[in-house]
């Protein structure tokens, strides 16, 4: 039975207005009951504080709210009170809309940032006490009064939120909505700054608190219910399209966070196959083997979607999840040797897009494709006089991809630019790979296998990279030389025999970093 494709809308949300669920094993003392009355009759008597309505955003109460919290003003008499402060605070952001939440985020960002005058007072004690004073000790004191200094205050509050139960999951979500909100106002210097430093403490906070579990179809429907959610890759369109994924030669492995042991914080979908895939389409559509017996011969573990909650971008969690992952896979199935990935390039159609300019359609670099592909891909637009011009008008005509002789005189041409893109093209001025998914896996100790054209024809696919995908291959006795040549000079290993991505090596030396973006 399937379900409407509205349930796995990747902006839903859980209802809002609800204060932050006890979902499991706790990191600070709970609330008991008890406490929770008395506080409730104490402020019935005194009149004090008073209930904010649902939806709305009184920003005088909200700023003595976040006072109370962050300098623990007021009527502060205890953790458990403070506590309860804390808990209403995020009630409050839950009940609001997108731009209630905006307003409540510019607010904190701004108003409670790191006081300048303060700031400055502390770095001029410091470097005076560095140039009149030789002991170490008071230089320490001072500089540790000087990093104080300098800590934003809303980290005070952010601090009590993820001590409050489901407090983890909570800061999770208001870190999407502040990304959400980055996304189309970049020039918001203070809340990328507090975007940072929630990252930032995420990522401590995560260290040591992670239960890897495999996700199967007996497993809650609230967690499978976030497998559609959370999925950015390969959409999943309805219940039966999960348990496909979820059937005999596939698996689904998440690192779950113990406070919240039902909503997958990362998790990877893998295809156990009999050779390496060169396109999704064979894995998402294939029906599932009847019988497990098909495991048992399966030689190629194929890592097709990596996925995280949108409030954990920045977070390193992926790495460590692949390498996991293919312990418990070598354990359970001895005769899977090989372990690839089957990987989107999401920025190489914009990037075609920047490298043909007009120079580039009027002299096209001599030495990237081969002669007869060039002369192959202008027969198909003869009143172009270059193979950029011809590939250019091609891929901006409508309907090109029903056209199989376009196809055919497309794909060397395609594979060898992708091949060039993920070897030649860089990032700025540093070593690291232009494409973030190669960038990824690169750095992780994965060697470029090989270049799939036609990879993954979807929507998707063909708008961000005309359907082109790769395979980045985990050799295991290979992954720890890989990750230290990448990161020291950004040597890109290399595994397979594929002829683009050999090309595309050998002209390295010979070829200037065109498009460093």
């Amino acid at each position: 039975m399937s379900a409407p494709a509205a349930l796995f809308h990747a902006g839903m949300r859980l209802p809002t207005g609800l204060p932050p669920a006890r979902d499991g094993d706790e990191l600070s003392q709970p609330l008991e009951p008890a406490d929770v009355r008395a506080f409730w009759e104490k402020q019935s008597e005194n009149g004090q504080p008073q209930s904010i309505g649902k939806g709305s955003l009184d920003i005088s109460e909200l700023r003595d709210l976040l006072s109370t919290i962050i300098y623990k003003s007021g009527a502060y008499k205890g953790a458990v009170k403070m506590g309860l402060y804390t808990q209403r605070c995020c009630e409050l952001y839950e009940s609001l809309d997108s731009g209630g939440r905006v307003v409540f985020l510019k607010l904190l960002s701004v108003e409670y940032c790191a006081p300048k005058g303060e700031a400055q007072a502390l770095a001029n004690a410091y470097l005076e006490s560095l140039a009149q004073s030789s002991d170490p000790a008071k230089s320490a004191l001072r500089a540790r009064a000087l990093r104080d200094g300098l800590t934003p205050q809303y980290a005070e509050l952010i601090d009590q939120i993820n001590r409050l139960p489901g407090g983890f999951s909570f800061l999770v979500r208001m870190r999407a909505d502040m990304l959400e909100h980055i996304r189309g106002h970049r020039e918001d210097g203070a809340m990328r700054a507090m975007s940072d430093m929630l990252m930032k403490k995420l990522e401590t906070w995560i260290i040591g608190t992670l239960d890897l579990k495999r996700i199967t179809w007996n497993s809650p429907a609230f967690t499978i219910e976030k497998l559609g959610q959370y999925e950015s890759v390969h959409a999943v369109k309805s219940w039966l399209d999960v348990r496909r994924r979820l059937g005999n030669g596939r698996r689904c492995f998440g690192f779950f966070h113990r406070s919240v042991p039902m909503e997958p914080l990362v998790f990877v979908w893998v295809a156990l196959t009999d050779s390496v895939s060169d396109n999704v389409q064979s894995i998402l559509q294939e029906r599932e083997p009847t019988t497990a017996e098909a495991e048992a011969t399966a030689r190629c573990a194929i890592f097709y979607s990596i996925n995280s909650q949108p409030g954990l971008s920045g977070v390193d969690l992926g790495n460590f999840l692949i390498k996991r992952v293919v312990g418990v896979l070598r354990a359970e199935l001895p005769n899977i040797d090989t372990f690839c990935t089957l990987s989107p390039l999401p920025r190489f159609r914009a990037w075609l897009d920047q490298w043909l300019t007009p120079e580039c359609l009027a002299t096209p670099p001599p030495t990237m494709v081969s002669e007869g592909a060039q002369k192959a891909l202008i027969a198909r637009a003869p009143h172009t006089p270059t193979w950029t011009a011809a590939l250019k008008h091609i891929i901006d005509s409508r309907g090109w991809t029903g056209d199989q002789a376009n196809i055919d005189a497309m794909e060397p041409v395609v594979r060898a630019l992708g091949a060039h893109y993920l070897v030649n093209v860089k990032r700025g001025k540093s070593h690291a790979a232009y494409d973030p998914v190669a960038n990824f896996h690169l750095r992780n100790g994965a060697c470029l296998h090989q270049i799939n054209w036609r990879g993954n024809t979807s929507y998707s696919g063909l708008r961000q990279s005309l359907g082109l995908m790769c395979n980045y291959n985990y050799v295991l006795d290979r992954i720890e030389d890989n990750n230290e040549r990448y990161v020291h000079d950004g040597a890109i290993a290399i595994s397979g025999d594929d002829p683009f991505i050999a090309e595309a090596k050998r002209v390295a030396t010979n070829t200037t970093r065109v498009a460093k973006l």
